[in-house]
């Protein structure tokens, strides 16, 4: 069977396929993001403990969940099993507290991800949007995946 994506032959019988393609041509040529640093290399680099080092660059809590949280954590019944995709519970907690019908809220795995979807959604290649530094890099970052032009 001919392979449908360009292959590169590496030894007999073995093959290397390149993504060129079936990767959007505007991908291949975004520069790989950069991602933050964890504690254990910031503590290497800084020469201090993990517990030493405040992070304001990633939008973590440098305290830790309330014991309240923990408490909960651990009162799961099937932290083994994906949770409800939808946040179904979460929502719902939240429209209470807000006064917002449930179906207005999103939720995601952080800021990145809810970045990433809303710019998936609503920009097209050639959109433009506005970025107003010092802010996360992942609006430009995602900006750039989906196409769409940066002003600072």
């Amino acid at each position: 069977m001919t392979p449908t994506v360009p292959v590169e032959h590496v030894k007999e019988g073995q093959l290397n396929v390149t993504g060129d393609s079936f990767i959007r041509s505007h991908l291949r040529k975004l520069s790989p993001y950069q991602s933050i640093f964890p504690f254990e290399i910031l503590s290497e680099r800084l020469g201090r403990k993990p517990e030493d080092i405040v992070k304001l660059d990633a939008n973590e809590n440098p305290y830790g969940p309330p014991p309240e949280v923990l408490e909960a954590l651990g009162t799961l019944k099937f932290p083994y099993i994906y949770p409800d995709p939808e946040s179904r519970r979460l929502r719902e907690a939240l429209a209470i507290d807000s006064g917002l019908e449930s179906d207005h809220i999103l939720v995601g795995c952080g800021a990145d991800e809810l970045i990433d979807l809303i710019m998936r959604c609503t920009l097209d290649p050639g959109d433009k949007i506005v970025d107003c530094p010092p802010t996360f890099t992942m609006y430009e970052f995602d900006a750039a995946v989906n196409g769409a032009l940066v002003t600072k």
